[in-house]
């Protein structure tokens, strides 16, 4: 009987031991992975960083039923950005807004570093607007 008894206690004391070591790394685990979530988050969703983002030589290229507006968006700023979107207002002779393109990138870009951005502007299904001019943004997500 006393065996048994013996046993049991070494599989009690066991299972507690694993229960109390799970707990533990689950709680590592836990405040690791919201560490790094909001580290990640802040430089998906940093409009600091983005309002760091330049575009220059913006220029339009007509194609069949659009156009491409090229270009390049330079990181002015002191940290990261990963994601962004390039936004093109076009207007009309007036100065009226009369359309918008827009295109999501993961830039990935780092202080002082450049990318190429293309944004396609009108489709056969959705000709592009007649317009007389356009002006070039970064925003986020």
């Amino acid at each position: 009987m006393s065996i048994l008894r013996e046993s049991a206690k070494k599989i009690w004391n066991g299972l507690l031991f694993g229960i109390g070591f799970g707990i533990a790394v689950g709680f590592i685990y836990y405040f690791i992975s919201e560490k790094i979530n909001e580290k990640m988050m802040k430089s998906v969703w940093n409009d600091t960083a983005i309002d760091k983002l330049v575009v220059t030589s913006p220029e339009e290229v007509p194609y069949q039923q659009g156009s491409f507006i090229l270009g390049m968006v330079e990181n002015r700023g002191g940290e990261s950005v990963r994601m962004a979107r390039v936004e093109i207002d076009l207007f009309d002779k007036a100065g009226k807004f009369v359309d918008q393109c827009s295109e999501r990138y993961v830039l990935s870009l780092r202080p002082n570093e450049a990318r190429n951005f293309k944004v396609t502007c009108g489709t056969n299904e959705k000709p592009v607007a007649e317009h007389a001019s356009f002006k070039v943004r970064v925003v986020g997500m």
